[in-house]
């Protein structure tokens, strides 16, 4: 059992660290229409998902503090928000939610539009950015880190899951 556990750390330590390398090494320079996506909060979803909510909340912490020191000036924003939205999906996992694609589809788009939202609520309240340029951006934010769903979900569902003897 040990073992297992073991090799489940290894495995999304190894995933988490590589999907921190894509989006601050990779996506961040190829951006779509000005955007970049974001791959951290669909680990930490994800890894609630297949957890539980006390390790999703770890992870969410590991993946949210790799995010804010990546991003600069978002201040602890993603340490905390990833944190909660880990533990949550976990929770949801556990009691209420199947742990299957359709679940993790529906948090992660959720996850995602509260993460556009919360980096653009500070150049709408402090800076008077104009709304709508914000709504955009943080949509094609959104509609981009959209596309990375299914490839994070796999990944995470494979890190996640114990192996099966025989295999």
């Amino acid at each position: 059992m040990k073992a297992e556990r073991l090799a489940s750390l290894i495995k999304n330590t190894a995933l988490l660290l590589a999907l921190f390398l894509l989006q601050t090494g990779v996506f961040s320079r190829v951006r779509l229409m000005g955007a970049a996506p974001l791959l951290l909060p669909l680990f930490a979803v994800g890894a609630g998902l297949f957890n539980g909510g006390l390790h999703g909340g770890l992870w969410g912490l590991a993946a949210g503090v790799l995010c804010d020191a990546s991003m600069g000036g978002t201040g602890l924003l993603f340490t905390v928000l990833l944190t909660v939205c880990g533990f949550f999906a976990g929770f949801l996992s556990q009691f209420i939610l199947a742990r299957g694609f359709p679940s993790f589809c529906v948090m992660s788009v959720a996850v995602l539009v509260i993460s556009a939202l919360l980096q653009l609520f500070r150049f709408l309240a402090f800076y008077g950015a104009d709304p709508l340029s914000l709504l955009l951006t943080g949509l094609r934010q959104t509609l981009y880190s959209f596309i990375f769903i299914l490839p994070v979900y796999l990944c995470v569902r494979r890190a996640s899951r114990p192996r099966i003897k025989g295999r």
